[in-house]
């Protein structure tokens, strides 16, 4: 549930910052701290897979995991020029949209109470995220 709330901060902060300014060069900046967070936390899903807290496989779960945080840390950080592009804003809010319905929709499924809507935005969302 917390990384729910994280992730849609992250996307709060880049569709207001995307609403008030216009500009998409500046949206990074403005979630940068959010994201990283939201974004490194995610690690933990690796650390509950190989204690088995969940069934997924650490191995797969760790391909998943490192594959945004090469594009966060090795890729968007360290390259300014990176940071400003237009198609910044557009990554940052496909995974929000992701993260944000997967991590609502594990939340829910530990209580059995998924609602059928965001049963279908889990296992559709995909095709055009």
């Amino acid at each position: 549930v917390v990384l729910a709330f994280g992730w849609s901060l992250v996307l709060w902060y880049t569709l207001f910052e995307l609403y008030s300014t216009e500009a998409t060069t500046t949206v990074y900046k403005k979630v940068e701290v959010a994201l990283k967070l939201s974004q490194s936390l995610a690690l933990m899903e690796v650390v509950h897979a190989a204690v088995g807290l969940v069934r997924s496989s650490p191995i797969t779960t760790f391909i998943q995991v490192q594959s945004r945080l090469v594009v966060l840390w090795l890729v968007l950080d360290p390259v300014r020029e990176v940071q400003a592009d237009t198609n910044v804003p557009i990554m940052i809010c496909a995974w929000s949209v992701a993260e944000i319905v997967r991590y609502w929709y594990y939340a829910l499924s530990l209580v059995d109470k998924v609602p059928y809507f965001l049963t279908w935005m889990r296992y559709s969302f995909f095709t055009f995220l």
